[in-house]
């Protein structure tokens, strides 16, 4: 069984996994190719990058001529009166870029389930690929009307239903589609630390609809102050990992970095991804079989008779057969 491994030492977001997927061998042009399917006027920026010495795959969505903005300079922009807008039913799923990324234009349509799902089951990929990122869009919205109290029909996407989110999670799910593995495993996540600027405020790490998102996952915080798992990242890993593991038995085939935007002092901002065949299948590729040794010490044994023996057992199925002849003094001892 072929599987991949995400090791989430600085998090994930969608930027960070479309970066893993490529490095680790995802034809970039296979991604190209998502975007213009979806017909949303975006378009992909791929390019080589250093994280704390680590050389890693960067992937940039821009629309209309402008690059995604970290989730930091992007609320830097925006107003107080803009900001108040998002106080009645929208989402605030963050689709900023990694540690301030997977941002959303302020011009975006807010989008619901609805026109999220049309759009994409109208593109040109693969149904399965269709289910997955219409399912990671559910569990986002899922999240965003738990912690907004509103039906999940209710939540209208104004920054995760941007356009560079809908790049990221569509690319996502036909990307893990082309790795062909049969499973992706993830390490335990770690979700950095201190607050971020929200729509409704500023929040400690992890962000609201990331705690929702990661119930049952096991986190951890490595110091880093900054927030080192998105929304985004954390629906993509609710969605694709089949369980959460230490690093698992395996013949490595290959590897990926996926870069974040930002860099921090002494930590590689970076997600790795690590495929191969798990240890359990190499196992079973070995051809086994059991053996059974039957051994006996016989008394006074006529050797003539002891070779029709060996005879007999060959003819019933005995892979080998052997005698030694031992020679032993019977000591009888009396009573007293």
């Amino acid at each position: 069984m072929r599987i991949a491994y995400l090791e989430c030492f600085s998090g994930i977001s969608g930027d960070m996994f479309l970066g893993a997927l490529v490095d680790a061998g995802v034809p970039p042009r296979l991604l190209e190719e998502v975007v213009t399917a979806l017909g949303v006027g975006a378009k992909l920026e791929i390019s080589r990058v250093m994280r704390s010495g680590i050389s890693a795959t960067k992937v940039d969505v821009w629309v209309g001529g402008e690059e995604d903005l970290p989730r930091e300079e992007y609320w830097a922009k925006q107003d107080a009166p803009t900001r108040t807008e998002h106080q009645h039913g929208y989402a605030d799923t963050h689709q900023y870029r990694h540690h301030g990324q997977d941002d959303h234009r302020h011009e975006h349509p807010r989008r619901g389930l609805t026109d999220i799902r049309r759009i994409i089951s109208a593109a040109s990929i693969s149904d399965s690929a269709k289910r997955t990122a219409i399912s990671i869009f559910e569990a986002l919205g899922a999240a965003e009307a738990k912690i907004h109290n509103i039906s999940i029909d209710d939540v209208h996407f104004h920054e995760v239903g941007a356009v560079d989110a809908m790049v990221d999670i569509v690319c996502a799910a036909v990307g893990a589609e082309a790795l062909g593995v049969d499973e992706i495993v993830c390490s335990p996540l770690n979700v950095g630390g201190g607050t971020v600027k929200c729509a409704h405020g500023t929040f400690p790490v992890p962000a609201p609809a990331t705690v929702e998102l990661l119930k049952d996952a096991p986190v951890y915080s490595s110091g880093v102050q900054g927030e080192l798992v998105t929304p985004t990242g954390a629906a993509i890993v609710k969605t694709l990992a089949r369980r959460f593991a230490a690093f698992p038995e395996m013949k490595i085939e290959r590897s990926g970095y996926g870069a974040g935007s930002r860099e921090f002092p002494g930590h590689p901002n970076a997600l790795r991804l690590v495929i191969g065949e798990a240890a359990s299948t190499l196992a079973a590729k070995t051809a086994t079989e059991t053996i059974v040794v039957l051994e006996a010490n016989v008394d006074d044994l006529n050797p003539q008779v002891f070779g029709y023996v060996m005879d007999r057992l060959l003819e019933e199925g005995a892979l080998d057969v052997f005698g030694m002849p031992v020679q032993m003094k019977r000591i009888v001892r009396g009573r007293c």
